[in-house]
């Protein structure tokens, strides 16, 4: 049995998260073999980044008030409560009380991490094309963050073993839902890498956030324009938001996700009423590299999470970069 102050452990600011401290209690080196707990403590008005985790939380409110913000509900919570959030449950806690808020957060004991690489084939029995199922499982795939190689007859898919299971666990679900019957084919292997496509002149990026809205499928541009998103950035990049401001005018430059080929002469939007046009006069998702621009107006800012209006992106659209007009 060991026994400590938590005061008389070292505070640590949380990187990039004005107003936000944490206090390692219990930790691996302290030989706990199962759980982390930590002590957080939040200034008034501050807020702990909008962001999931591969594994479960389990909170309890010392003392304060705050908002637990989720997906598609928010709850009040103060001294005496406790949380379960679930892994890969979107969250985030607001002070909303004139004193600081300290609560408790137990994680599972983080274990150095085993990457593995999986084959997967999707086989919808009661569907006439394979390519819906295929597309959402893809959509899921590269929304968990894993490194996805798309082949013709399977998918590749890397990344660490706790994210790999639960992003199959998400991709079988979801279209066992929508779709009935569905056979799924895995194979996972520790050694051999997920196929490499480069060549001399490749080039590399790393998403910097995602979007957020109502359109699972695209729609018409003018109405996605005409309704609000939210931009989730990544909380290691929230500095890189600084002075960023409501009013601002923002080009937003992401990746059209779902893309898949190019013809050079594309009718504009699919129109074949309408004469073909270069893919590079046009606006078309398909094209060589898929990449969107867009200009939108900056609502909000809050932490990690840009409220914006006037982007023609769906959800999950992974966000490259973005740039003052």
């Amino acid at each position: 049995m060991e026994m400590k102050s938590a005061l008389d452990v070292n505070v640590e600011q949380v990187e990039g998260i004005p107003g936000v401290t944490v206090r390692w209690l219990w930790i691996a080196t302290d030989d706990g073999p199962t759980f982390s707990l930590r002590l957080f403590e939040v200034e008034p008005g501050a807020s702990t980044p909008y962001h999931q985790h591969a594994h479960e939380h389990e909170i309890y409110i010392l003392s304060g008030q705050a908002i637990l913000r989720g997906e598609s509900q928010e709850h009040d919570f103060r001294a005496g409560d406790t949380a379960l959030v679930m892994p890969y449950e979107e969250h985030q806690f607001t002070n909303t009380g004139p004193k600081s808020l300290r609560f408790l957060c137990a994680i599972p004991q983080l274990k150095q991490p085993l990457n593995l690489t999986a084959q997967v084939s999707l086989y919808p029995l009661k569907q006439e094309s394979l390519s819906p199922a295929i597309d959402s499982a893809l959509v899921i795939f590269r929304r968990q963050g894993l490194d996805v190689n798309p082949g013709p007859m399977s998918t590749l898919i890397s990344g660490d073993i706790v994210d790999i299971f639960k992003t199959l666990q998400l991709a079988f679900e979801k279209n066992a839902q929508e779709g009935g019957d569905l056979v799924m084919s895995v194979t996972l292997s520790n050694a051999c890498p997920a196929i490499e496509t480069k060549s001399d002149d490749a080039i590399s990026f790393r998403a910097i956030g995602r979007v957020e809205n109502e359109f699972e499928e695209p729609v018409s541009p003018n109405t996605m324009r005409d309704s609000p998103s939210r931009i989730i950035i990544n909380p290691d990049l929230m500095p890189g938001l600084t002075f960023l401001e409501s009013g601002n005018r923002v080009l937003v430059v992401f990746y059209f996700h779902q893309s898949t080929g190019y013809e050079l002469l594309q009718h504009p939007r699919g129109d074949k009423s309408r004469p073909k046009r270069g893919v590079f006069a046009l606006r078309s998702p398909n094209r060589p590299n898929p990449i969107g621009v867009t200009e939108v107006e900056l609502l909000e800012v809050d932490n990690n999470i840009l409220a914006v209006r006037g982007l023609d992106a769906i959800d999950g659209t992974p966000v490259l970069d973005l740039k003052l007009v």
